[in-house]
């Protein structure tokens, strides 16, 4: 235990802030890494995309829509593409009309147990594709090629000897598991004008009667990428699974079992009350991003869990219940062994209430939290600057975890909240310590547990896998520089505040006026929730000796 953080902690933390905002701002605005979406517009809304897609619908097969449900999507693979070789702007002036990046997917049922998908443009509602899943009769090719020729010309496609049609066999699902399929003709529609780089631009085609019409039932565009880039993105995809399953998976379930184990062990050094309240938020966090998430997981996917039936429903839900009920025990017990094994070694990372400067130190915390976090962003920018001239990073757009497809958009921040509580928690607070009992050095200890939270980003779709292992193994360390130096409460602050920047900006940037109001508040919430804090504690009386030695601790020496 020390004394208050000095003077020249303050100054210098926030000398260092300063410029890492400055670093950030700037990297932010000279960046190439991701594919450059457009953030002067906004989105139209759910219920403007719904309806259009729903007259569409009628208008092509004059099927009435029963159920809709709309969600943001991209196409991951090509905007990795373009972000990889800056093909951004010939996209733009070529294919945004034909392939927008960011695209609005409606899903729909019809009359007679039928589905689809409805394609629109994300910002302006303009139809590009759709996929309906019709059970139809196939046509003659030649009627086909009339239908698809008819169409493409009303959507100004370019017509002539250099556009071709080939047909190909596919399978049609007509289920979630895949128990109802088809084989039926599909038709590729391609332009030899229509290429950037080496990708090839085509629409992927059905043509089906359905009652007494002939119709278009599919209409989706894409791109045949390049065989050298695919091969290379599906290598990096297989080893993020490794850093997943293999890594933080494996590790995850090895500390949640040593965790309880430790809380038994370590019982006199702590009490088994600690880390209810802390378990208990995250649970209510947890239950709200799975439910959020929840139809949106299974939507991307082109099918409606509202109109799925009552096995796949509770297979479901059933799964929901087991992630959540196994993530309350990890933190819970992560909390009381982490606790035990940092006291017993002489520390006391995480104050009580009762504690005689315990508000002050959660006041404190909750400024050098706000500091750090914007310490780390300027740190993390400079490190995928290196990685992208060094290893050639690149992203995609991967909109699975998209504000738009968040069921309670307003309350997408409390996943940095989340994030916080049991990442600190798991693999700070216990990984570390425990570690640090068996090697005795904490920097040491930190590197285990570190790469197993570092493996468990891995599935964002940034390449190659291996650079958010490097840049998380760093970000990790400065988490647990702070826990160490300023205590549990801090470097909780600190992550809360993190991914809260993060995340507000995406907000106020292409979130509705809630959203915006709702990340403005949950940017100041580590300083109402400080602020409340320390007020209840500075109120209550005979919380300890005033006198008594104040937090946060030392750093330990090895």
């Amino acid at each position: 235990m020390v004394n208050n953080i000095s003077r020249k902690t303050w100054v210098t933390t926030s000398v260092l802030a300063i410029v890492a905002a400055i670093v950030f701002i700037v990297i932010q605005l000279i960046s190439g890494l991701s594919y450059d979406t457009d953030t002067t517009q906004r989105p139209i809304s759910k219920e403007a995309a719904i309806e259009k897609a729903t007259q569409f619908v009628i208008e092509q097969t004059g099927l009435s829509v029963t159920e809709a449900e709309a969600y943001h999507s991209s196409n991951k693979d090509y905007t990795g593409y373009l972000a990889k070789y800056k093909l951004n702007e010939e996209h733009k002036q070529k294919f945004e009309k034909y392939l927008p990046v960011d695209q609005y997917m409606i899903n729909v049922l019809f009359d007679g147990n039928n589905r689809g998908s409805v394609y629109l443009n994300l910002y302006t509602g303009e139809i590009i594709g759709w996929n309906f899943k019709l059970r139809g009769t196939q046509v003659e090719q030649a009627t086909a090629y009339e239908a698809l020729n008819n169409l493409l010309a009303e959507r100004n496609f370019p017509l002539g000897d250099k556009t071709h049609i080939d047909t190909y066999e596919q399978i049609e699902n007509f289920d979630i598991f895949g128990t109802e399929r088809v084989t039926t003709t599909g038709y590729y529609v391609s332009n030899d004008d229509l290429t950037i780089k080496d990708a090839v631009f085509q629409f992927d085609s059905s043509v089906i009667v359905y009652g007494d019409n002939v119709i278009v039932s599919k209409l989706m565009p894409d791109f045949i990428l390049p065989s050298d880039y695919v091969e290379l993105v599906e290598k990096q995809d297989m080893y993020a699974n490794i850093w997943t399953y293999g890594v933080y998976m494996a590790i995850t379930f090895v500390l949640g079992i040593l965790a309880i184990i430790y809380a038994v062990l370590y019982r006199r050094h702590t009490s088994f009350k600690f880390g209810i309240w802390l378990t208990v938020i995250a649970t209510i966090i947890s239950a709200i991003i799975n439910l959020g998430m929840m139809k949106s997981q299974l939507g991307l996917q082109g099918d409606m869990l509202s109109g799925s039936d009552l096995f796949t429903k509770a297979f479901f839900i059933a799964i929901i219940i087991v992630t959540i009920i196994a993530g309350t025990v990890s933190y819970y017990f992560s909390f009381v062994a982490g606790d035990g094994l940092w006291r017993a070694q002489g520390f006391q990372l995480w104050p009580r209430f009762r504690d005689a400067h315990y508000g002050k130190h959660v006041w404190d915390s909750m400024k050098i939290g706000y500091l750090m976090a914007i310490i780390g962003l300027g740190v993390q920018n400079v490190i995928f600057l290196i990685l992208t001239v060094t290893l050639g990073t690149w992203s995609a757009n991967d909109t699975s975890q998209s504000l738009l497809n968040f069921e309670f958009s307003w309350l997408y921040p409390a996943i940095a909240w989340f994030a916080a509580i049991t990442e600190e928690a798991v693999f700070r607070f216990f990984g570390v310590g425990i570690f640090r009992r068996w090697f005795k050095n904490t920097w040491i200890a930190a590197l285990i547990p570190t790469i197993a939270w570092a493996a468990g980003h891995t599935l964002y779709p940034l390449y190659p896998a291996s650079t958010r292992v490097i840049e998380l193994l760093i970000i990790g360390y400065l988490f647990t520089w702070v826990m160490i130096r300023f205590g549990l409460i801090a470097a909780m602050f600190m992550h809360a505040s993190f991914n809260t920047i993060l995340i507000g900006i995406s907000m106020i940037i292409s979130g509705t006026t809630g959203d915006v109001v709702s990340a403005c508040i949950f940017l100041v919430l580590p300083f109402i929730i400080a602020f409340v804090i320390k007020w209840l504690h500075d109120r209550k009386k005979n919380t300890g000796d005033a006198n008594g030695p104040q937090y946060p601790p030392v750093m330990p020496q090895q």
